[in-house]
């Protein structure tokens, strides 16, 4: 066979192959993608996109990814403190996915809402449930794999157009607890070609973007994966923030305790008082307002800032507080117009949640058998790893029983001035003595009340294999709580909760 014959029948066959294998359909398909795509390199990002529809083919996940997975997996999960285990979710799955940028939505379930934490931010947000493509998913609990954000209706274009950025592939996937309940979102922003984000810096974030290619289905099995171990990740953090937490109260509530058996004068007293109450609820700032009922006002005997304050009886916060003689808590205080923002522009601090807790003390002539005699006001409520939160029921109880130790000691000292003067506040044996007897009672009431959980839940202990309750089980259980926390202590309060969320953390 000569040379011409052997190239028609080549070209015959290559015809055929070319029309059985649509050749000349798929090379029109590239050549499309590519002229919409304009990359600045086409022939490496062809070679992209051939390695995405060959992984995308692929329905198993390779051993290499499962051997990172795990990696990545075991490193997270041997955190425990909240703060580091954010960071290293965010930091693993950036180099996981090989993308921009990865945001972690974590529910706060006190604030109903979620916070939000970025590899590009600095302090977290809060946004609501449901607000942009990873509020849909979390609560859709669906994972959501977009290649074109700018061709997706439900993108918020709001931040590309006022930061400069460019956001092109995005893929989010639901955090789901053991429950079965949403927990958070982990959020990967412009997946990149192997080593491209290598040296890149700020001022080539928008070409990043343009470079980006779609995540790919391992992709998504991966951080699928990921996320389930992500959730056991953040659960343990929460037990360990609760066990810190309730060991802080647990010791601020028990050295109130000791320093009211200590003869210590009103204003130490005072100041001991004041750096106690921060520590039993996590406050970062608080101050003990004493009333004057010879010129009706509240005025401060210890502040963390060293200053006095007086405000009318009746005026703010702290004087409804008073007058109304009713806890008074404010999750935004911006929010609301009982607070007055004057003072914190005056000295640049933020107040965000406030608490105030009236303080009572016996008296015989009154409807109520009782009479407030100061406030407790903290402010803003901060959570183990810095973060703002708002006081919530816990706080409240804990801080309705502090007042009750210090409000008949308060009543008793020379700084309160009432409507009549009487024998105790002008001879100071007498108010010594009146004080170690106030004192005394409320360490009495104290052990009774422990005494009396140990033998309810002695009780209860043999009674529950019966099957039986008692009446007396539907007693006032809040009291007895905070006993139960003095009475084990710091260490007693993290063994208790590390056995109850056992089940919840493996």
């Amino acid at each position: 066979m000569d040379n011409g014959a052997q190239a028609d029948l080549e070209r015959q066959a290559l015809d055929t192959y070319v029309k059985d294998q649509k050749v000349e359909d798929t090379v029109e398909e590239m050549m499309q993608a590519l002229l919409e795509a304009k990359p600045a390199n086409p022939t490496e990002w062809l070679l992209n996109k051939l390695e995405q529809d060959i992984s995308n083919e692929s329905e198993e996940l390779s051993e290499t990814d499962l051997h990172k997975l795990f990696s990545i997996s075991r490193r997270i999960t041997a955190e425990i403190i909240p703060q580091d285990t954010i960071s290293m979710v965010i930091s693993e799955t950036l180099v996981l996915l090989n993308c921009d940028t990865v945001s972690l939505f974590v529910l706060d379930k006190k604030m109903d809402l979620l916070r939000l934490y970025a590899s590009n931010l600095q302090t977290p947000i809060m946004v609501s449930p449901g607000q942009g493509i990873a509020g849909s998913v979390f609560n859709s609990r669906e994972l959501v794999n977009i290649p074109d954000c700018y061709q997706d209706g439900n993108f918020d274009r709001s931040f590309d157009a006022k930061t400069g950025y460019f956001t092109k592939s995005l893929i989010a996937v639901p955090i789901v607890d053991y429950d079965g309940a949403s927990a958070g979102v982990i959020q990967a922003i412009n997946k990149q070609p192997h080593g491209s984000l290598q040296g890149q810096d700020s001022a080539d974030k928008r070409a990043v973007g343009r470079n980006a290619i779609a995540f790919t289905r391992q992709d998504e099995k991966m951080v699928a994966h990921l996320c389930q171990h992500v959730a056991i990740a953040m659960r343990n953090a929460d037990v360990y923030r609760e066990a810190i937490s309730s060991s802080e109260r647990a010791t601020g509530l028990l050295n109130t305790i000791q320093s009211l058996s200590q003869d210590l004068g009103t204003q130490s007293l005072l100041l001991t008082v004041t750096m106690h109450a921060n520590k039993v609820v996590s406050a970062e700032r608080s101050t003990v307002f004493i009333v004057d009922e010879s010129v009706q006002q509240l005025w401060s005997v210890s502040t963390d800032t060293g200053q006095e304050i007086r405000i009318p009886k009746k005026a703010g916060i702290a004087g409804q507080c008073c007058s109304e003689g009713r806890v008074i808590n404010i999750p935004d205080a911006y929010a609301d117009p009982r607070f007055n923002q004057a003072i914190d522009k005056q000295t640049g601090f933020k107040t965000q949640s406030i608490l105030a807790v009236p303080m009572f003390a016996d008296d015989d002539g009154s409807k109520e058998g009782r009479e407030v005699v100061g406030v407790i006001q903290m402010i803003n409520k901060v959570s183990y790893d810095g973060q703002l939160e708002y006081f919530d029921d816990d706080d409240i109880q804990i801080m309705e029983l502090f007042s009750r130790f210090v409000g008949p000691r308060l009543a008793q000292s020379s700084l309160t001035s009432n409507k009549g003067s009487s024998s105790s506040k002008s001879d100071p044996d007498r108010k010594e003595a009146d004080m170690a007897i106030s004192t005394s009672s409320a360490k009495t009431e104290l052990v009774d009340q422990a005494e009396k959980k140990q033998n309810k839940a002695k009780r209860q202990s043999s009674m529950a294999g019966l099957g039986v309750l008692g009446e007396e089980d539907e007693e006032d259980e809040d009291e007895s709580h905070f006993v139960e926390i003095l009475g084990a202590g710091a260490d007693g309060v993290i063994r208790r909760l590390h056995l109850s969320n056992a089940s919840n953390c493996v």
